[in-house]
């Protein structure tokens, strides 16, 4: 009951905004896109977790089964040709999830939760993350390989991860201390590792550094690198120390330079463009709260240095087109091009309830 409540307070915490959060406006002066992104529903119901490759032009993503554990397709950008990813070893009662594409295409890293561990599995669904390990998987499935060995206990987690533009380094999300009660630690404290990734007979992870941004306990999640694999993109509350007024950051791992991008709201998700010119992201900044509703968030563009804040979506607007009068939650997002992406949409505050759209970008707003 204790682990429930705190999953349901975590949920609430990314969703809602406090009166204070809900006043706050960007920071700077921003602009909302003259021709909001092009929104088209992926035709596959309950799909979540879009996670695109380019090389092969494959969308992979998860669903629900009947029994309300996850597992792994790959389809076509137009939703035609889906097809299960599954290896033999991984029990079909377990979870099992997409978390990024190496840039070739040849390997998919997932999330696969333990075969055994204590309690349920309602602490290994995806984003929650507890009694699960990161998985290298073929595209056909033939050939998998665990990554990581975590502890079964409430402590550890591993949620969001990407691979670098080349290939060479994946970077992760460790969470190393379990929810608490405080706005800080709603989700539990989480450190970001920055690992090789090398490939052959044996692909796996070495020369992992890791990393807690102000040495202090915080949560977040890093999302993206850079193509100078050496620039990470990430959500932090180690300054604001409250999860409902989470802030973006980027992190020169070389370096340790950590440079701040917002502070309206909340914000995370924050993606490069594959150009590298711009980061999209989440936030619910300047978003409606409906009525019996909790706060949902649009996906919004700003240079990588933070500037030029520009609102991409309004599906949280009164009266706007793209908006159903109810609640949001734009999410992770994986891009096809630099104006191009696929992004999920929560419609439940709980849990991965939602959808997968095509988002293109207007030139207006890349101009």
């Amino acid at each position: 009951m204790q682990r429930r409540l705190i999953h349901v307070l975590r949920v609430l915490a990314i969703s809602a905004m406090s009166n204070l959060a809900q006043a706050a406006e960007v920071g700077e002066a921003a602009l909302d896109c003259r021709t909001p992104a092009i929104l088209t529903r992926y035709p596959v119901s309950d799909a979540i977790g879009a996670q695109w490759n380019e090389a092969t032009r494959t969308l992979a993503y998860g669903r629900p089964g009947r029994n309300g554990h996850y597992a792994t397709y790959l389809n076509d950008a137009a939703g035609s040709q889906e097809r299960a990813i599954q290896y033999a070893a991984w029990p079909a009662s377990r979870h099992q999830f997409p978390v990024a594409w190496h840039p070739g295409g040849r390997y998919l890293m997932m999330t696969v939760e333990k075969s055994t561990h204590p309690g349920s599995s309602v602490s290994a669904i995806p984003g929650y993350g507890a009694f699960s390990d990161y998985w290298l998987v073929t595209a056909d499935g033939s050939r998998a390989w665990p990554m990581t060995d975590q502890p079964k206990d409430f402590d550890h987690a591993i949620t969001h991860a990407a691979f670098s533009p080349d290939g060479s380094r994946f970077v992760w999300t460790e969470r190393i201390g379990a929810p608490r009660l405080s706005l800080n630690l709603l989700a539990g404290s989480y450190r970001f590792n920055v690992s090789r990734f090398v490939d052959g007979e044996t692909p796996h992870l070495s020369e992992t550094r890791s990393f807690v941004p102000g040495g202090q306990p915080q949560g977040g999640e890093v999302e993206s690198m850079a193509a100078d694999n050496r620039t990470i993109a990430f959500y932090s509350t180690y300054r604001s120390h409250n999860l409902i007024a989470s802030r973006l950051y980027t992190m020169d791992i070389e370096s340790g330079t950590i440079r701040e991008l917002t502070q309206e709201s909340f914000a995370q998700a924050p993606r490069f463009t594959p150009s590298g010119r711009h980061i999209v992201y989440m936030t619910g900044a300047q978003a409606d709260v409906f009525s019996f509703s909790l706060q949902g968030a649009d996906w919004w563009m700003m240079n990588v240095d933070g500037t030029r804040k520009q609102r991409l979506t309004f599906m949280n607007k009164r009266d706007h087109p793209q908006s159903e009068g109810r609640f949001r939650l734009a999410g992770s997002l994986s891009f096809e091009s630099d104006t191009e992406f696929f992004g999920d949409v929560m419609t439940k505050s709980l849990g991965l309830t939602g959808y997968i759209v095509h988002a293109r970008i207007t030139m207006e707003c890349m101009d």
